[in-house]
């Protein structure tokens, strides 16, 4: 392997390792969302059963 080979092995290294550090992030910003959506949901819920139970409907 040449110079040029061995530049362009550390060109995609570096390019995979930026990738995966990105796919990561989104992860973590997804799992963060996710985790605020299902806590407005929970909130949501108790609020509607509130609301029903003090109409007395069910």
């Amino acid at each position: 392997m040449g110079f040029i080979g061995i530049i362009c092995v550390i060109i995609m290294t570096v390019t995979l390792i930026s990738i995966e550090i990105k796919t990561k992030r989104l992860i973590q910003e997804q799992a963060e969302t996710n985790r605020k959506l299902e806590q407005l949901l929970r909130k949501e819920r108790l609020q509607t059963r509130q609301e029903e139970h003090d109409d007395g409907s069910y």
